[in-house]
């Protein structure tokens, strides 16, 4: 009877309420008490280039999102139409073309949206001739290979009063968005110091490597978009050493293992290590560090609450997500949904044109900076970056 006296009243006489992190709680609410738009919303026509690494990822959550009808995919290995039609079930509504004929798709005006994730030397032209026929673009970071390239792209792109993304698909992971969130609400206090893990897994094909357009702006751009999206701030100072520790990495002029440090105005420091190749999983994590305390993202796992205690071996627990399909699996599917928004209903971008930018202007420095040894400063003084950056 002693703590009687603290059960308060009845949980049926308190408005229940849950933790706004727990978005999947969010998600079920939002379908079980579904109310019709007041406008409703056609859903969106959308051709697909490229079903490599990202475009398969891309594919997936196309076919199954009820508010894009799929008309077109284009890639250029025909070999594999027969086996994508019938893994998909996909019927004749949906066209499959090679690049050679890609006019078809711009030139149909019933295509709104054309999803981009085929190499990188390809982007630009998809980029220009999607815009140039009214259609909406989302689009695998780079846009384009050159900074000249990408600024005329959104020049583009604004000029028809048309939406390009750049899929930093990171920034809708739920656990880095939560980071953010807290940051920005003063959890941390003034932030010190930032540190971002990225180890790749596993070990990307050269084919791939040599077509990417270099690891600083392949892979780091989400290392830089990460640090500065944040802070909410851009370096004005970069430094970075990168080698070339495997072979067949080093005879197409490109780097497997990277270092670097970014100085931001606030003072914060951020640290970053990368690396092509880890043999342990897909190792993905993010530190901020502040006068009040620290948060961090850890790796996740698959039946991450699994852990074993078997005889006197230590306590086990399932290997980290093995590759990126896995890992941002989730972060992929809200990507997709944030652009779905922004092209139906109008929602501000998330990603946009300067920030796409400024990360291009980080990879480059960066790459100076490991290719010479030398510290790059950065000047933003010419770069139309608003007050508040993110």
């Amino acid at each position: 009877m002693a703590t009687k006296k603290f059960a308060g009243p009845s949980p049926y006489a308190v408005n229940a309420t849950y933790p706004e992190v727990d978005f999947r709680h969010t998600e079920y609410l939002n379908n079980v008490n579904t109310k019709q738009s007041s406008a409703s919303v056609a859903p969106v026509t959308a051709a697909i280039f490229g079903l490599g690494r990202a475009g398969s990822i891309h594919l997936s959550s196309i076919i199954r999102n009820p508010r894009v009808v799929l008309k077109y995919i284009v890639d250029d290995r025909q070999e594999r139409f027969v086996n994508l039609k019938t893994y998909w079930k996909l019927g004749d509504e949906v066209t499959f073309l090679t690049s050679a004929n890609a006019e078809r798709v711009y030139k149909d005006k019933s295509v709104n949206a054309v999803f981009i994730g085929s190499p990188t030397y390809t982007h630009h032209n998809i980029v220009v001739n999607s815009i140039a026929n009214n259609k909406d673009v989302f689009c695998e970071k780079p846009i384009a290979e050159t900074i000249q390239e990408t600024r005329k792209c959104y020049d583009a792109a604004k000029a028809k009063g048309r939406v390009l993304f750049a899929a930093f698909n990171r920034r809708f992971d739920p656990a880095y968005k939560a980071l953010k969130e807290r940051v920005r609400q003063g959890d941390v206090g003034h932030v010190q110091i930032l540190k971002v893990t990225a180890r790749d897994s596993p070990l990307p094909s050269i084919d791939y490597l040599a077509s990417s357009g270099g690891v600083f702006h392949d892979c780091l751009v989400h290392d830089f978009d990460m640090s500065c999206w944040v802070l909410g701030e851009l370096p004005i100072r970069v430094q970075a050493t990168a080698s070339a520790l495997i072979p067949e990495i080093k005879a197409i002029d490109d780097f497997d293992t990277i270092a670097f440090l970014l100085t931001f105005p606030s003072g914060a420091v951020a640290i970053g290590d990368n690396s092509r190749f880890s043999a342990y999983g897909y190792d993905q994590r993010l530190e901020v560090f502040g006068n009040k305390g620290m948060i961090k993202v850890e790796n996740e796992r698959p039946a991450h609450c699994f852990e074993s205690y078997i005889g006197h071996d230590s306590v086990k627990q399932n290997p980290i997500y093995y590759s990126f399909p896995s890992r941002y699996k989730i972060a992929y599917q809200r990507e997709l949904e944030h652009f779905l928004d922004v092209v139906q209903y109008g929602v501000p971008l998330d990603v946009t044109s300067w920030q796409t930018l400024a990360v291009s202007k980080i990879a480059t420095a960066a790459e100076e900076s490991a290719r010479t040894g030398n510290t790059v400063k950065l000047d933003w003084s010419n770069d139309d970056i608003p007050v508040i950056y993110s």
